[in-house]
């Protein structure tokens, strides 16, 4: 199994926290000081190399924390129902994302370290080839990993993205905006280079996540040529195998056999993630939990439909007049599961659709995999058109990959799909929301760069 290791975590907690010392805090990425602090002299070895990528792969954990959920009820899959942080995601079509869930400094975070590592002098560490191969590989990762969230998130109606950083930024450099499809092209080298060098040696991440990862990267930047290749290779490397119970998915985490990356909770070290917000908002219960199931909402309809569906039997919860959206964080401590298998059956077919405008038989026995793991009653009969496949592979991922990472919005704005308004009954188009559902840079950044929105 190519999933993140407890134990190497372990190893390098002490050589992380060591370094931890010599990092000045700081809310925004670049202010009068550096934000990193780190003398040259402390950055001689690899043990200080694995111990930045260690911290970086911990700032996931705050990264990941909203994405699930905004994603969520940014396409009102599920509303929330109380609580003042969550409320405003209703008020989307007149204010746009809540900024209180923000996670630009996060990353940049993450940045300060990896290119601490990635302009480091590794070939002359101690050590041997596969150790440097496996440092390199984690921080690529990481590097296009933050960058794939920035892009997403942050790219505005005109095209600009964020700031491309490569390098340790010292007190008085500043950044410019860099354009979407730039971003995107330094994703894809990050994360090519991230396979070359995790090819060699496994690190905290792998090869078969990397591999995965630029899967769905080039799944959203619809280059579906190789998105089909990279979830192909992920596929036939048999590394992988779905659970039979999906519920077993979310409880096994890390150690579910169709997990191909996450992000391990480790409640010692910190409390903050994705498994604690999840609990909190989708929790069976009225007077705890935040959210519910949108009765009007593309994922109602879909289980009105297929009420037997696994995916809806056994992760959802009848109760207090609601429906509640429970099973994929059955409690504070379960990993946040970044990317499994279903998704690569899934992005396979699609993409192999894309590229060929034709449906093929191998393209319905993907889809049919991940139907029948989940019982549903619609698997896929003979050989549809492209555009009617198409649109049962939209369910499907709706169906399987909701209340995950980001793909149920992020899968609705890449297809420019309408998205359900507040009011339950109607709906906006994507040239409407698109003028809206994107964050902004913090303002704290605008002003030391001179950046614009």
């Amino acid at each position: 199994m190519e999933n993140i290791k407890k134990f190497k975590m372990k190893r390098l907690f002490i050589g992380l926290m060591t370094l931890s010392l010599m990092f000045t805090s700081c809310d925004d990425f670049l202010e009068e000081y550096s934000t990193i602090g780190l003398s040259d002299g402390s950055l001689t070895d690899l043990v200080a190399m694995e111990a930045l990528n260690a911290g970086a792969y911990n700032d996931l954990r705050n990264i990941t924390a909203y994405e699930h959920v905004q994603s969520t009820y940014i396409v009102r899959d599920c509303e929330p129902r109380r609580n003042p942080n969550w409320i405003p995601f209703f008020k989307w079509t007149t204010a746009g994302i809540p900024g209180m869930f923000n996670r630009y400094q996060q990353c940049y975070q993450v940045f300060n370290k990896v290119n601490t590592v990635l302009n480091a002098d590794i070939d002359n560490m101690y050590g041997t080839d596969a150790q440097r191969a496996a440092v390199r590989g984690d921080a690529y990762f990481l590097r296009a990993y933050a960058l794939f969230y920035l892009n997403n998130w942050f790219t505005n109606p005109n095209g600009m993205s964020v700031p491309i950083v490569l390098t340790v930024l010292g007190t008085n450099d500043r950044v410019t905006r860099a354009t979407s499809d730039e971003v995107k092209a330094q994703i894809e080298s990050d994360i090519e280079a991230a396979r070359t060098n995790l090819a060699i040696s496994g690190g905290i991440t792998s090869h078969a996540a990397a591999t995965g990862m630029a899967a769905r990267m080039y799944f959203y930047h619809k280059k579906y040529n190789l998105a089909y290749e990279r979830a192909n290779e992920v596929i036939t490397s048999g590394g992988f195998s779905l659970e039979q119970n999906v519920a077993d998915i979310y409880t096994k985490g890390s150690a579910s056999s169709e997990v191909i990356f996450s992000v391990i909770t480790d409640r010692t070290e910190n409390t903050f993630g994705s498994a604690q917000i999840g609990f909190q908002n989708h929790q069976a219960n009225d007077a705890d939990g935040v959210s519910s199931l949108n009765l009007e909402g593309v994922l109602a309809g879909l289980r009105t439909a297929d009420p037997s569906d696994k995916r809806f039997a056994d992760l959802m919860t009848e109760g207090d007049n609601f429906i509640f959206t429970d099973g994929k964080y059955p409690n504070n401590d379960v990993d946040y599961i970044g990317l499994r298998l279903p998704e690569m059956y899934l992005t396979r077919a699609e993409a192999n659709i894309m590229v060929n405008s034709t449906v093929t038989a191998a393209d319905v026995a993907d889809v049919n995999t991940v139907k029948n793991r989940a019982g549903a009653s619609d698997t896929v009969a003979g050989t549809p058109g492209a555009n009617d496949m198409l649109e049962i592979i939209f369910n499907e991922r709706s169906k399987e990959l909701y209340n995950e990472t980001g793909d149920r919005f992020f899968n609705t704005l890449r297809l420019q799909r309408d998205i359900v308004d507040e009011s339950g009954s109607g709906t906006v188009s994507y040239s409407s929301y698109r003028t809206l559902l994107y964050n902004l840079i913090p303002q704290t950044e605008v002003d030391i760069h001179n950046l614009t929105q």
